[in-house]
């Protein structure tokens, strides 16, 4: 990118007239995508040394929201690929870095994130898919090192955003008692992609089911190391993903607050404008307040990922939660305010408040980002009783 706020503004001038078209096709049209990777999006959390342009969370978080006051279906795509770039540039071998995150980064290749299955969502530690090591065979899928092992994937995974458009899946499976994480690629023997049930929310996520049965797939492709599938790759992948939603909130947010400033100051009953009832003022001055206070937690969460700051996943739940609840109640009061005129089948109003209730359950629900929230906040207060001079900045040891 040419500068981050200059590429950011410029892809969200450039998307912000096609909302209607993306939301109508229930899919990214060609021309979006090509946009989006053109602009060096889906470069952005992959190393210059691998074709990167490469943007702090910081950046990244702002080019988040910036594409989900189009759409939130649209900034998905920035997270799950985002996510699959990161875990391959911090966990992937030397070789399957150099092979895949340059295609990556230009947008040949698009990758979906595979953890959640009809047994596990919020519980990431109960994956059903299982990973068996066999002995090298001539039978090895094409690329694989016949003097290496192979391994068997079987398993199901669900609710992919962009699985059907994705080249290659990051997925996680158990070995024994260990979690494992593997890069799977679309042509690998064995693997069947489905379109997902069409959901309410997030219509153009281009959602699929991966199958996996007897898919075979070289040792080398494995993400991290055994035991490390959950607790590192998709610890680390999450964090980032729910920065990224926390941004893609705060701009659906904006979008909404934006909408009832418009409407209700040139919205005439009762011989006055809907701006200037009471009870009007109390819904935007609401809607505001959560929403700029979602920035500056949005703000805090990016700097302390980029920092690697000792508090940063609490920094990163305490943002999901609060621009996911603005965006959330921004968007009912914009249906609200904008009466029969919001309840329109595929209007903007419609749309935001169908997508901000998604925004409360992808990357973590609610209730389990209370729950981790409360285990950190716990933390935080243990180690700030024995640094008492430090109340607030102390580190974790």
């Amino acid at each position: 990118m040419s500068g981050p706020p200059t590429a950011t503004g410029e892809l969200g001038r450039l998307l912000l007239p096609l909302a209607d078209e993306i939301e109508a096709a229930k899919t990214v049209p060609a021309h979006v995508f090509e946009a989006v990777a053109a602009s060096g999006a889906l470069a952005a959390m992959v190393p210059e040394a691998y074709g990167g342009r490469p943007l702090g969370h910081l950046e990244y978080g702002e080019l988040n929201r910036a594409v989900a006051r189009t759409s939130a279906s649209l900034q998905s795509l920035l997270t799950v690929h985002g996510m699959v770039c990161a875990s391959l540039s911090r966990w992937g071998s030397q070789g399957l870095r150099q092979r895949l995150l340059p295609r990556l980064a230009s947008g040949e290749l698009v990758g979906a994130f595979g953890l959640t299955e009809d047994g596990a969502g919020s519980d990431a530690q109960a994956v059903g898919t299982t990973a068996t090591p066999e002995e090298p065979s001539t039978t090895a899928p094409k690329g694989a090192d016949t003097t290496e092992t192979v391994w068997r994937l079987d398993g199901t995974k669900r609710w992919l955003s962009f699985g059907q458009l994705a080249h290659c899946f990051l997925v996680f499976a158990k070995h024994g008692d260990r979690s494992v994480a593997f890069l799977v690629q679309r042509d690998d023997p064995g693997v069947t992609v489905v379109p997902s049930r069409p959901t309410s929310g997030f219509r153009s996520a281009m959602l699929a089911d991966l199958h996996l049965e007897d898919c075979r797939v070289p040792a080398d492709r494995m993400v991290g190391r055994p035991g490390f599938g959950v607790s590192q790759v998709a610890g680390g992948a999450l964090s980032l993903g729910r920065l990224c939603v926390a941004y893609g909130s705060l701009g659906l947010a904006e979008a909404c607050c934006d909408a009832i400033l418009a409407h209700t100051s040139s919205r005439k009953q009762f011989g006055g404008r809907l701006i200037d009832l009471q009870l009007v003022r109390g819904l935007i001055s609401d809607a505001v307040l959560d929403t700029e206070a979602a920035l500056l937690l949005c703000e805090q969460a990016a700097r302390a990922m980029d920092t690697q700051d000792d508090w940063l996943i609490q920094h990163v739940l305490t943002a999901k939660l609060a621009a996911s609840r603005a965006a959330d109640r921004a968007s009912a009061a914009a249906a609200q305010l904008h009466g029969a005129a919001g309840m329109v089948e595929g209007g903007p109003v419609d749309r935001w408040v169908r997508d901000a209730r998604v925004m409360q359950i992808i990357e973590g629900s609610t209730q389990l980002l209370q729950d981790l929230l409360a285990d950190e906040s716990l933390q935080r207060f243990r180690v700030r009783r024995r640094h008492p001079q430090y109340p607030f900045e102390a580190g974790r040891s």
